[in-house]
């Protein structure tokens, strides 16, 4: 029965373990944050982790190795993103129809987004 004695103050040690909220991540604003949750949870952000996203991207930034927008700004960038360029909205079949484009993380992550939001 000694064991039985320690454990409700282990279960203490364990509750308030439990209830601490967890750190923000490095560097990220709440927006940024939500955001991301937002991202994790969409029902579309699990397709980007498929074999045919990766081939489809792996194909596009074959094609189009370069950021189209910096091309359009007379810079030349090499593309890391492949970018639906009218945005899909969640919506399985306009995800996958595309069209895309190529995009440096830059243009994608600020520009881009920027446009999308209006």
């Amino acid at each position: 029965m000694p064991r039985l004695s320690r454990l409700p103050s282990r279960l203490r040690t364990l509750d308030s373990r439990l209830l601490r909220a967890p750190e923000p991540e490095h560097g990220q604003t709440a927006s940024q944050r939500y955001n991301a949750q937002r991202r994790r949870d969409s029902e579309t952000a699990r397709l980007y982790s498929t074999r045919r996203w990766q081939a489809l991207r792996a194909d596009q930034l074959t094609r189009e190795p370069l950021c189209r927008m910096c091309m359009a700004e007379d810079r030349v960038t090499a593309a890391v993103v492949c970018d639906h360029v009218e945005p899909h909205r969640g919506d399985v079949t306009k995800f996958w129809a595309g069209p895309f484009q190529s995009l440096c993380k830059r243009h994608h992550d600020s520009d881009k987004q920027r446009d999308e939001r209006g």
